[in-house]
């Protein structure tokens, strides 16, 4: 690139591979970057992932519906007898 005066640019560095451009070649990316973008450039500019966006939903974890637990039923020996099975 030749350096070339261009009345209210200055020349600055691509923060991703490191060339010399004229300040309105470069763009700011999502993550603060300056980086080249468009013609007679290596064109690192990178648009912002879509996945970024995606908000995730809530979702229901409890059933809909339950009974309530009963209570324990404890036998003593000779309680059960083989008739009963």
């Amino acid at each position: 690139m030749r350096n070339n005066y261009k009345s209210g640019q200055w020349l600055v560095l691509c923060d991703r591979c490191g060339f010399r451009y004229h300040s309105p070649q470069l763009r700011r990316e999502w993550n603060g970057l300056r980086t080249c973008s468009g013609g007679g450039t290596n064109n690192c500019f990178e648009e912002r992932q879509p996945q970024d966006f995606v908000k995730g939903r809530k979702d229901q974890q409890s059933p809909k519906w339950t009974r309530p637990e009963a209570d324990d039923v404890f036998l003593a020996p000779g309680d059960v007898t083989p008739d009963d099975l």
